[in-house]
C-alpha cells in the first residue's frame, strides 16, 4: 500500500471551503480527499500534465462556517495509511468570535527546537490558523547545502535536491501532524532561496544591465533563484489564496500560478478570518536593492497593498500586516547600519566579474583587531564624507544582513510608507468611531522580540517577531547589534523594545472584536527565562 511522499497539509481556508495539499510518487489523479459528512473530492496536480514533483491540491466547497471536519486521503478507493487529519472552517465574516492565531518562522531541520511545545499548544488552544513567515527550509545551510553544492548543477538535478530538502524537513514529527490539522499560510524569505537574496549584487537585474562583466554571475544566480521559486510555488505558494478565491475588492489576490521564467514578480496575498484581515507581503520575489524605485516590494505589489488598504470593509475590526523581516527592530542610525550599511564590496567584485569574490567573500571575525579597526575607519569616512572606501574585512560577508533590514537606507522610504499607510487603514471612512486593531508580524532574525510602535497620535501598535521555531542565534550581545532598544524609525514613528528572547519561540496573537475596533494582543512563547544583553559602540563609529 502506497504512502504519501509528503503531507497532507491544510491550506487556505475560509468560512465555506478549504484546500488540502499532498505530494505523491505516482499520478495525483489516483488520489481523492474524503471529508466526513461532506463527500469525496479529487486531487489535481499543481503542475498540470508535466509531473515533476507530484504535488497536488484538493479543493473542498460547501462547508459550514466554524465547523470541524475530519478527512482522509484515498487512493483508488483505499485509504492511504497515516494520511489523515482535520480542519476547522473560519467563523462567518460578521461573527464577533474571539480570534486566535499563531506565528512561526525559521524552520531549520537539524533540531526540533520548539516544535514539540508548539504542536501541543496548537492541539490545546486550537488557533484558527498558523502563519509561517519565511525560511520554511534552509536550502543554503541545512545538509545537503543546495546553494553550495548545486549552484553549478543542471536545473533538473538542483530542483530534485530542493524538493528532497522539503520532504526531509517537513516529514518530521511533530511538524507533519501540525500541518495536517490546522490551516497553514506560508510566505517565503531568503533561506527558501539563499541567504540575503535580493540584497546582493549578483541578485540584481539593475546591476546586470549596468555591468556587462557581471552579467554571467547574475545569470547563474538567477537560474538558481528561478528553480527555488518554482519549487516554492509547488510546495508552498499553491496553497495560498489566489484570484479565483474571492471577488471581494479587499482581497485582490493576483498570483494564481507559478511565475514564468524571466519575470521578477512579488507573490503577496491577503485573506480574511471573521473580522480580521491578514496581509502577507513578499519582500523577496521582486527585491532588487539597487533598483532606484521601490527596490524592496516593487510597483505591482505596492498597488496591491494600497488596494487592500483602500477597500477594507467597515466590519473588519483588525488588520495584521506580515513582513518576513521585522518592520522596525533596528535603528537606522545605529551601529550595525553605520558599520555595514554603506559598504559596496560585492558591487565592486560584481562589476569586475570576479566570481570567487562575489559568491564567496572572505571575512574576518572578532579575533582580527587590525581588520576591525580598518572597517571602523571605513565606516567613519563614509559617515563624515559620504564616500565608502570599503576598507577592512570584518563581517564583510554579512553585508546582506544589513541590507535585508527595513532600516537600511534603500528600504527606509518604503518602510515609513508601509507603516503610515497601515495606520491610515485603521480608520473607516464611513464609520469615524471605528479604529481597527493593528499588528505587524515578522520573523527572519533568529531572535524573538516584541516592539511597541508609536505613530503620531495614533493608538500604540505592536510589532511581533517570532524567530525562530527551530533556528536561533545565541550570539551575544544581541541588543545594539541585531536589534535596538528605543529609536526613531522615521519622522513621527518611534519604536521601543518591550521583550526579547534568544530561545526557540513561537508567537501567539489574539484579536477580540468589540464593535468599535478589535483589541489585539500578542505574546512570545518559549521555555524558561531568557537573558540577553547589549553593547554600545556608537562612540567609535
Amino acid at each position: 500500500m502506497r504512502k504519501l511522499k509528503l503531507g497532507p497539509i491544510v491550506g487556505h481556508t475560509d468560512d465555506a471551503s478549504t484546500r488540502v495539499w499532498i505530494q505523491v510518487d505516482d499520478n495525483p489523479a489516483n488520489y481523492s480527499l474524503r471529508v466526513d459528512e461532506v463527500g469525496l473530492f479529487p486531487f489535481e496536480a499543481t503542475e498540470g500534465d508535466a509531473i515533476e514533483f507530484g504535488t497536488a491540491l484538493a479543493r473542498v466547497d460547501g462547508l459550514q462556517a466554524d465547523h470541524k471536519y475530519d478527512y482522509r486521503i484515498v487512493r483508488r478507493g483505499r485509504f492511504v495509511p497515516g494520511a489523515r487529519g482535520s480542519f476547522r472552517t473560519f467563523p462567518p465574516q460578521a461573527s464577533m468570535t474571539n480570534l486566535l492565531f499563531c506565528a512561526v518562522s525559521c524552520n531549520g531541520a537539524e533540531t526540533h527546537g520548539a516544535w514539540e511545545q508548539f504542536s501541543e499548544y496548537v492541539k490545546q488552544a486550537q488557533p484558527s490558523f498558523v502563519l509561517m513567515m519565511g525560511d520554511q527550509v534552509y536550502l543554503d545551510e541545512d545538509p545537503p547545502n543546495v546553494y553550495k553544492e548545486h549552484l553549478d548543477s543542471d536545473s533538473s538535478t538542483r530542483r530534485k535536491v530542493m524538493a528532497e530538502m522539503y520532504q526531509a524537513n517537513w516529514s518530521r514529527e511533530p511538524l507533519k501532524s501540525t500541518f495536517a490539522n490546522v490551516p497553514i499560510y506560508m510566505l517565503w524569505d531568503d533561506h527558501d532561496i539563499r541567504d540575503g537574496f535580493g540584497s546582493l549584487a549578483q541578485d540584481s537585474p539593475t546591476l546586470a544591465e549596468r555591468y556587462p562583466r557581471g552579467r554571467p554571475l547574475y545569470d547563474k544566480m538567477n537560474a538558481y533563484f528561478e528553480d527555488a521559486r518554482d519549487v516554492f510555488w509547488h510546495f508552498q505558494g499553491c496553497r495560498n489564496p489566489g484570484p479565483q478565491d474571492s471577488t471581494d475588492p479587499s482581497l485582490p489576490n493576483y498570483v494564481g500560478g507559478p511565475i514564468s521564467p524571466g519575470v521578477r514578480k512579488a507573490m503577496p496575498y491577503v485573506f480574511r478570518c471573521g473580522r480580521l484581515v491578514v496581509l502577507m507581503i513578499d519582500s523577496r520575489g521582486e527585491r532588487d536593492a539597487f533598483r532606484k524605485d521601490l527596490p524592496i516590494l516593487g510597483t505591482r505589489q505596492w498597488a496591491f497593498i494600497n488596494e487592500v488598504f483602500a477597500n477594507l470593509p467597515d466590519d473588519v475590526e483588525a488588520l495584521a500586516v506580515v513582513t518576513p523581516t521585522p518592520i522596525a527592530s533596528q535603528d537606522p542610525d545605529g551601529q550595525s547600519q553605520k558599520l555595514l550599511g554603506t559598504r559596496t564590496d560585492d558591487v565592486d567584485s560584481f562589476r569586475k566579474g570576479d566570481e570567487q569574490a562575489t559568491f564567496h567573500p572572505k571575512a574576518t571575525g572578532t579575533d582580527d583587531a587590525a581588520e576591525i579597526a580598518k572597517t571602523i575607519v571605513s565606516a567613519r569616512i563614509s559617515s563624515q564624507f559620504n564616500v565608502q572606501p570599503n576598507w577592512g574585512t570584518f563581517q564583510r560577508n554579512n553585508l546582506d544582513e544589513a541590507r535585508d533590514q527595513w532600516s537600511h537606507r534603500v528600504a527606509r522610504r518604503e518602510q515609513a510608507t508601509l507603516i503610515h499607510h497601515a495606520v491610515a487603514a485603521r480608520k473607516s471612512i464611513t464609520q469615524p468611531s471605528l479604529e481597527r486593531g493593528l499588528i505587524f508580524v515578522s520573523g527572519d532574525i533568529h531572535i524573538g522580540c516584541i516592539f511597541n510602535l508609536k505613530v503620531g497620535r495614533s493608538r500604540g501598535i505592536t510589532s511581533l517577531t517570532s524567530s525562530g521555531i527551530s533556528q536561533i542565534d545565541s550570539t551575544q550581545p544581541l541588543v545594539g547589534v541585531f536589534i535596538d532598544e528605543d529609536f526613531s524609525v522615521a519622522p513621527g514613528i518611534r519604536s521601543v523594545l518591550r521583550e526579547v528572547t534568544n530561545k526557540y519561540n513561537f508567537g501567539v496573537v489574539q484579536a477580540q472584536p468589540t464593535g468599535r475596533g478589535a483589541v489585539v494582543s500578542a505574546a512570545l512563547e518559549y521555555d524558561g527565562s531568557s537573558t540577553v544583553f547589549g553593547i554600545d559602540t556608537q562612540g567609535i563609529l
